[in-house]
């Protein structure tokens, strides 16, 4: 199993009006899922294609179990935190209570569909395959008789879903995730546009694992993959090593562990919206010393 880092999707930005030094994420307080506090809902969407293991209803009740251990985890750690945080799970069904979509990545995996040359090609390909699912999904939500509502929404992509979820559910954060049946196979997760501000952030899991799930909604709302950060800023590997020692049990780190081992580190707090601040200890560890990050 692997995991990858979009690395054009969690870079960081800086700012015009700031010392060459202060840093901003572009994953925080961006798109979205801005900050992790409030009202979250999370939307799944379970996907079907030939190159998959069928989704059977036992598969899709251990994924919403494994959804919901993922989610009252996260929840935890935000109440150690004095964060305030419900977490609202929803996932899509046709009005005849089917549920899994189905609809194939260009070329059959979604690693060999977003890791193509060039990379622009993969990104694009895989947009167009959630944009697809998103509007065959709002397709079925209930129309949207509001009278403020002055024009029609046409579901014709993420957007267009997300806007109709803020709308039913009253909340600005909306996680959409896709869930492929590939557990059983050497496919990767993955989450897209966290760092953009034009294009609507999403992730697709093919795991059951909840520390999985937690690791990609996550990243969602800003998280870094501290496994990789140092090469992103071009810092040398002993960051990596020094990161696992002060955060050995960082879930942005170790996905792939019992989730009931794993927490939250200071910077992943920081990263999303739990600390306004970051102390410099950390600060140093995962950035080195050219950058300070804002105080917000």
């Amino acid at each position: 199993m692997k995991f990858f880092l979009l690395f054009f999707s969690i870079l960081i930005s800086l700012s015009s009006c700031l010392t060459s030094r202060e840093v901003a994420f572009a994953s925080r307080n961006n798109n979205v899922c801005k900050t992790l506090n409030g009202k979250v809902v999370v939307y799944a969407i379970f996907v079907d294609s030939k190159e998959t293991k069928p989704w059977t209803n036992f598969d899709i009740q251990s994924t919403l179990d494994s959804i919901q251990r993922a989610m009252d985890w996260v929840i935890v750690q935000a109440q150690s935190n004095q964060i305030p945080l419900d977490i609202q799970i929803e996932y899509h069904k046709n009005a005849s209570g089917q549920i899994p979509l189905r609809y194939a990545f260009v070329r059959k995996t979604l690693y060999s569909t977003l890791f193509t040359i060039p990379i622009s090609r993969g990104i694009r390909d895989t947009d167009n395959w959630a944009n697809t699912l998103a509007r065959k999904a709002g397709k079925s939500l209930d129309i949207d008789t509001s009278e403020v509502v002055r024009t029609a929404n046409k579901m014709n992509d993420r957007e267009r879903l997300i806007a109709r979820l803020r709308d039913m559910h009253g909340t600005d954060n909306v996680a959409l995730i896709y869930f492929i049946n590939n557990y059983h196979k050497d496919e990767v997760s993955v989450a897209m546009h966290t760092g953009s501000d034009w294009q609507i952030e999403y992730a697709i899991v093919s795991h059951k694992s909840p520390s999985v799930i937690a690791h990609e909604f996550l990243h969602l709302f800003g998280a870094w993959d501290l496994y990789y950060s140092h090469r992103l800023l071009g810092l040398p590997r002993r960051h990596e090593k020094r990161m696992n020692k002060k955060f050995p049990n960082e879930i942005m780190a170790f996905a792939y562990r019992d989730i009931d081992t794993l927490q939250i580190s200071e910077f992943t707090k920081y990263c999303i919206g739990w600390n306004n601040k970051l102390d410099k200890r950390y600060s140093r560890l995962v950035l080195g010393r050219r950058w300070r990050p804002l105080v917000y």
